[in-house]
């Protein structure tokens, strides 16, 4: 699942830099999306306006990791337009 992949992947980033507070940012908010998609449900407006992820990959990983900086814009969009469309 991408959000694991995500989570892995920052896990990874985290462990090699963990001071990187942009880093420390994204683990949250992948771990809020996963709280608030328990069950099979799906986030409310205000927990989907609480997710920043794409704007921090545009601005800060595209060049860096675009795989990465991917998969962080596929999970905002999906995060805010309909949970059960993630693949």
């Amino acid at each position: 699942m991408l959000l694991e992949d995500a989570r892995r992947r920052t896990d990874e980033k985290l462990a090699f830099d963990p001071d990187r507070t942009m880093l420390k940012v994204i683990r949250a908010q992948l771990d809020f999306m996963e709280q608030c998609t328990k069950g099979g449900r799906n986030p409310t407006k205000d927990e989907t306006d609480r997710i920043t992820l794409g704007p921090i990959a545009v601005k800060n990983l595209e060049e860096e990791d675009p795989e990465y900086a991917d998969w962080l814009k596929e999970l905002d969009y999906t995060f805010c337009v309909t949970w059960k469309t993630l693949p």
